[in-house]
């Protein structure tokens, strides 16, 4: 009898969960932990992006996106996600200096906005979101936003190619659908 066929979100899972750090890409470590987020918020009907955050090389929250799952929440992307657990859960901390997000994909404006207010200093994504990315763009936001932002680091991660290429299939395999999603609201 013939094995079936795997669905694409289930072969990236099957890969996902054979990912080794290389170390030559210091970053590794951490996207990796990210994709398998967003592996976890493609197979719960989600926009497949993951997001954690670092303190000084030892992850003190993950995340993924949860808009429409388990209920719908318009602000749950990933790093809101991670942003909004780890606010509620150290309230003492007042300086995310020594702090690092990474990020399956490249911020949206809206997630761009909380981590600029946020204050953590350095942001990392795995892939570039061409239509909807805004760390690249940041030119483009006003002056004040711009000039909050220059105590920050907004860049592509440090890792390996083949996880840049993980981190976008993951998503493009969610947006089509959770778009639809949100245009029908």
């Amino acid at each position: 009898m013939a094995k079936p066929i795997k669905r694409p979100l289930e072969q990236l899972k099957d890969k996902i969960d054979n990912l080794v750090p290389d170390k030559n890409y210091p970053h590794d470590r951490f996207v990796i932990i990210t994709l398998q987020e967003a592996i976890e918020a493609a197979f719960e009907g989600n926009f497949g992006v993951g997001a954690v955050l670092v303190n000084r090389s030892r992850i003190v929250q993950k995340g993924h996106n949860r808009v429409f799952y388990p209920y719908f929440r318009s602000d749950m992307h990933a790093e809101m996600d991670v942003m909004t657990k780890f606010e509620e859960g150290h309230r003492d901390v007042e300086n995310m200096e020594g702090y690092t997000l990474f990020s399956s994909l490249e911020p949206c404006p809206m997630c761009l906005g909380r981590l600029i207010t946020s204050g953590v200093r350095k942001v990392y994504y795995a892939a570039i979101d061409q239509e909807g990315g805004m760390a690249n763009r940041l030119a483009y936001m006003p002056a004040e936003w711009r000039e909050l932002a220059e105590r920050q680091d907004f860049r592509l991660a440090d890792c390996s190619p083949e996880l840049s290429e993980i981190a976008l299939k993951v998503f493009m395999e969610t947006v089509g659908k959770s778009d639809d999603r949100l245009r029908q609201r």
